[in-house]
């Protein structure tokens, strides 16, 4: 135990890039925070915007609030300049478009110091997911429910996080789509003590960028990177769970397939020529999940791609 509830600092961390429509709100949610022991570190990561300066405005107002300036260079490197600033027992990440609920710092911080967690993962209000009041799980629990694709253990936000668990682990600054998920599958490999409560914590607000109508981009190819990233730590340190190592690598390829499906046409023809091989060689790897996952491997197992692929064209 690290003290009573009122003396762990919070660290709370927001990169913030551009999103001047959105971010008085979401540091209004960190003010109206229930529990007050907490440093809130805004990373101006190059905005273009009045982002800067709202942020700066914010900081001149509060001394619990501190403002840090660079250029661009994404919200990994913004991330980690916030972990080497932190400075408080535990860190919050928090993306400038979203929103602590007002008792997220009050319940986390709680349940930490109850069950000794290194990681308090909670609900955010789209998720619907619905399970027994309080989940612990201990070793490499959490790492191989993971693996079996539970939500909870993909985001770096809402999650409450002691600090000296993080330790030197970092975001990884060259990996542009699902850097969040592999920093947490890092920590999730130190075989931690990780709580899963019921309580909604965290107002995520979905943007643009996830719309099916987003022009596709080649950093969709880092799910990729990620999964084989993923599988060669497993293989190295987990081999017992090498079947679930499998299962994550194939999803991943189904993933990107889904998304060359419905945002690009004929230009990534060899790719997903490359991507359904794989998929049909391998599918005995497949471990069953959500009806939206199940559906999906359905389709491609029978060679209805480009069936869907010109139907959703049409559709669109």
């Amino acid at each position: 135990m690290i003290g009573s509830v009122n003396d762990s600092l919070v660290s709370i961390i927001v990169p913030i890039y551009n999103a001047e429509k959105y971010l008085d709100s979401c540091i209004q949610s960190v003010l109206r925070q229930t529990y007050t022991n907490w440093e809130l570190i805004l990373i101006d990561d190059g905005s273009t915007d009045k982002s800067g300066r709202i942020a700066e405005e914010y900081g001149f107002a509060d001394e619990r609030i501190t403002v840090f300036h660079q250029k661009n260079l994404g919200v990994s490197l913004a991330r980690n300049q916030g972990i080497d600033e932190a400075t408080g027992n535990y860190v919050v990440f928090l993306d400038a478009d979203d929103e602590l609920i007002e008792d997220c710092l009050a319940k986390t911080v709680n349940i930490a110091e109850e069950t000794n967690a290194d990681v308090v993962a909670g609900r955010s209000c789209e998720n619907q997911e619905l399970f027994q009041d309080r989940i612990i799980w201990t070793g490499a629990e959490a790492l191989e429910n993971s693996l079996k694709d539970h939500l909870f253990t993909y985001s770096a936000c809402a999650k409450l996080i002691r600090r000296e668990f993080i330790g030197k682990t970092r975001f990884t600054p060259d990996i542009r789509i699902n850097e969040d998920s592999y920093f947490v599958f890092q920590l999730l490999c130190k075989q931690n003590v990780f709580v899963l409560t019921n309580d909604v914590i965290y107002f995520y607000r979905a943007n643009s960028e996830s719309s099916s109508r987003t022009v596709f981009s080649e950093k969709y190819f880092d799910i990729l990177k990620v999964s084989d990233l993923k599988y060669k730590k497993i293989e190295e340190q987990f081999p017992q769970m090498h079947d679930l190592a499998k299962n994550m690598l194939l999803k991943a390829r189904m993933n990107v397939l889904r998304i060359l499906a419905v945002r690009t046409r004929d230009e990534y023809r060899d790719v997903e020529k490359k991507l359904l091989e794989y998929i049909l060689d391998n599918k005995e790897d497949y471990i069953p999940s959500s009806k939206e996952s199940n559906q999906w491997m359905f389709i491609l197992s029978h060679h209805l791609f480009y069936v869907y692929k010109f139907a959703h064209y049409i559709v669109k």
